[in-house]
């Protein structure tokens, strides 16, 4: 298995290293230069701000740098070629913890390494006021704002992983890649839209991946497990509908 993983890895390396490099610049410059239009109170702030924009889109970086692999696999008949040699659900598993292993490299390193930024190389944050301060975990954002940047950064990896779980189920059974690609990514904007519309705002899946998304003092532990548990139920039914109809390796 480890050696199946492996291979697997190599195939994604470059198109995850280019992704995670160029996130971990745009998100470091952004959170060194963009704040300084804001009235903030803590350094941490300053990354918030900065990686605001990329909670919109992070579906589309995890699933496009990644599952267009799977995709072209099955459209060349690789898949077929593979089976003869080794069990089609071993090999599926190993490369779906290569991309797991993608996922948490395009969302952690940058992350973490902006986070890094903002509270080491800039200039320190000078509070213009003193307002009453509330934020989701505010003892350790405050205290120490390092260990929070890092525990959320991880767990936006694990919610990212559960994205990418999406993308790889199309990619089994979709033959449309522009589906495959931005179907986690319309899931997103839809289910924002809907629990919108229905006044759950708190327990949309942006806000598990982007607590600061709502005011702080609606956020509870629900907000952060609603979310992946819906998409969760939904890449199951997708699975299964889509197995009914297609077979794996249909081209």
């Amino acid at each position: 298995m480890i050696d199946l993983v492996r291979n697997e890895w190599k195939k994604v390396f470059l198109p995850v290293l280019l992704t995670t490099v160029l996130l971990a610049i745009a998100m470091s410059i952004l959170s060194c230069t963009i704040y300084q239009t804001y009235s903030l109170q803590y350094d941490l702030e300053a990354w918030e701000v900065g990686t605001e924009l990329f909670s919109m889109f992070y579906p589309l970086l995890v699933v496009i740098p990644l599952c267009w692999n799977l995709y072209y696999e099955r459209k060349n008949n690789f898949l077929l070629y593979v089976m003869p040699r080794v069990n089609i659900q071993k090999y599926l598993t190993a490369k779906w913890i290569a991309y797991a292993l993608g996922t948490l490299c395009i969302i952690v390193v940058p992350y973490v390494l902006s986070a890094v930024s903002a509270l080491y190389i800039k200039p320190p944050v000078v509070p213009f006021t003193l307002n009453k301060f509330y934020h989701i975990f505010q003892r350790v954002f405050i205290e120490n704002p390092l260990l929070y940047a890092v525990a959320i950064s991880c767990w936006r990896g694990l919610v990212s992983i559960l994205v990418m779980t999406f993308g790889f189920v199309l990619a089994l059974y979709c033959k449309n890649i522009f589906v495959i690609l931005t179907g986690p990514f319309m899931y997103s904007i839809l289910e924002n839209f809907v629990l919108s519309t229905l006044r759950l705002e708190s327990y949309r899946l942006v806000v598990s991946f982007d607590p600061t998304a709502v005011n702080p003092q609606v956020v509870s532990i629900f907000s952060f497990l609603v979310g992946p548990i819906v998409l969760g139920v939904v890449i199951g039914l997708t699975a299964f509908l889509l197995s009914k109809k297609n077979a794996v390796v249909t081209i």
